[in-house]
C-alpha cells in the first residue's frame, strides 16, 4: 500500500512542477531573476549529484582517479564548452587511470 501511495505522491510532485510555470508566469510574464533561477536549477541538481557519487560513492572517499577525471572533465567543459567532449574526456582520464593503477 505504501508503494502506491509513494507512486501517486511522486505523481502528483512532478504534475505540480510541471504545471507552475504555466500557472505562476503565464506568457512568459515570470521576472527575469526567476527565469534565471529555474534554468540554471536543473544543472545544480546534476552536479550536487554527480559531485557526491564521485567523491564519496559508497560512503568512503575514492582513491584519485575519479577526482583527478572530475576535474579533467570540468575543464575540458569550461574550456571548449562542450559537454560531450567533457564527458568523453572524463571517460577516458578515470579509465586511463584506473589502469595505471591509480
Amino acid at each position: 500500500m505504501t508503494l502506491w501511495v509513494a507512486i501517486v505522491l511522486g505523481g502528483i510532485a512532478t504534475y505540480l512542477t510541471r504545471a507552475a510555470p504555466l500557472v505562476i508566469a503565464p506568457r512568459g510574464a515570470a521576472p527575469r531573476a526567476l527565469r534565471r533561477y529555474l534554468d540554471a536549477l536543473p544543472i545544480a541538481v546534476i552536479a550536487a549529484l554527480a559531485g557526491a557519487g564521485i567523491a564519496v560513492p559508497d560512503g568512503s572517499p575514492t582513491g584519485g582517479a575519479e577526482i583527478i577525471a572530475a576535474a579533467v572533465a570540468f575543464g575540458l567543459a569550461w574550456w571548449r564548452r562542450n559537454l560531450l567532449l567533457a564527458a568523453l574526456g572524463g571517460v577516458v582520464a578515470v579509465a586511463l587511470l584506473r589502469a595505471v593503477g591509480l
